[in-house]
């Protein structure tokens, strides 16, 4: 899914991980088949800040089966 070259002001962030926090970005990178890792930066922000104004707003975020089997898990993302 590639994006459209935006003309918003752009500044450079240089992250120092550990080798773990490298690699989960990676699998992200594959699964969510990013065309970069600052697209996948964005896209977590994205949801997280998401995740965050809906609990925000006392909504409840539940991940359920697909099957409708098995437990609910609710999420606290704060």
């Amino acid at each position: 899914m590639p994006r459209v070259a935006s003309k918003r002001e752009k500044t450079r962030l240089n992250l120092e991980v550990t080798r773990s926090v490298r690699e989960r970005l990676n699998r992200l990178l594959d699964l969510c088949e990013a065309e970069s890792l600052t697209e996948v930066i964005r896209r977590a922000l994205a949801t997280y800040e998401a995740l965050l104004e809906q609990q925000a707003s006392g909504s409840e975020i539940v991940i359920r089966p697909k099957d409708g089997g098995g437990k609910e898990r609710v999420l606290l993302v704060s």
